[in-house]
């Protein structure tokens, strides 16, 4: 008798493990799906005097931000909320980003006109700030401001010239560290006066800033010509809140605590 002989086998794993094979390349050449946005958001609760007779919460405040692209630009949205300001809607929402080389803020403030920031710097570390305001279909420039850093009989000075076009006011701020943690700051202003004179005053004051131990800093503000101040001790490592107590010069003290909550 003849003998048939037996037909081939197919396996039925071949086709998929083919699949696989075919596929597999595809998915490793595609790229993953995008991240969504960062965001990022807080609370803050802060307290009155904690030294007064009745203490209680004096003030409430939240901030929400989220990036995303703008006309393929970073950009990022940021509203804004403080109770004490305005306790039925938000204190303020703005749009920031750069473009090239230029940086800028557009902020609203709900009521006024829409406030523009641009900043720019140059060559040589000069920071140029253009400040504006944006009502309907006019606009116009509100201040100007220039910052460099400068050696002085070889100390860094910050220096920082300001125009204010409202109140024709100009002011020239320089501030340089004299060492552990003390700062000393001189500022000249120039205002137009009546019958188109010019009023000048000059003021200095003493900065003081330093990290006492982890979570604890020590900060003094001080003008030596008319004897005011402030002292301020922060301590955020004793608690999980953030104890301030401020001691104005020749006024009482008052101490406070926030606790603010990131989301």
């Amino acid at each position: 008798a003849a003998v048939t002989a037996p037909k081939p086998c197919h396996s039925h794993t071949a086709p998929g493990f083919m699949l696989s094979l075919s596929v597999a390349p595809i998915l490793a050449g595609r790229a993953a799906p995008p991240a969504p946005p960062p965001q990022s958001g807080s609370v803050e609760l802060i307290s009155g005097d904690l030294g007064s007779k009745t203490p209680s919460l004096d003030n409430i405040k939240g901030k929400w931000s989220q990036a995303f692209k703008l006309l393929g630009n970073a950009a990022t949205v940021t509203a804004e909320y403080d109770r004490a300001e305005n306790d039925k809607f938000l204190k303020s929402a703005s749009l920031s980003g750069a473009v090239d080389k230029i940086k800028y803020e557009l902020a609203s403030n709900f009521g006024g006109p829409l406030e523009a920031t641009l900043e720019t710097s140059t060559e040589d570390g000069t920071t140029i700030e253009v400040e504006a305001e944006v009502d309907g279909l006019s606009s116009r420039v509100t201040r100007v401001t220039g910052t460099r850093t400068l050696s002085v009989n070889e100390r860094e000075c910050d220096l920082e010239l300001s125009h204010t076009l409202g109140d024709n006011e100009s002011k020239l701020r320089l501030s340089t560290m004299l060492g552990s943690g003390l700062r000393a700051v001189g500022l000249l202003s120039s205002k137009g006066g009546g019958k188109g004179g010019l009023d000048h005053s000059l003021t200095y004051e003493l900065e003081y800033d330093t990290q006492l131990t982890e979570g604890r800093t020590l900060s003094a503000k001080v003008s030596p010509r008319d004897g005011t101040g402030e002292v301020e001790y922060e301590d955020s490592a004793t608690i999980d809140a953030t104890i301030a107590a401020t001691f104005p010069l020749g006024g009482a003290p008052k101490v406070t605590a926030k606790r603010a909550f990131s989301f």
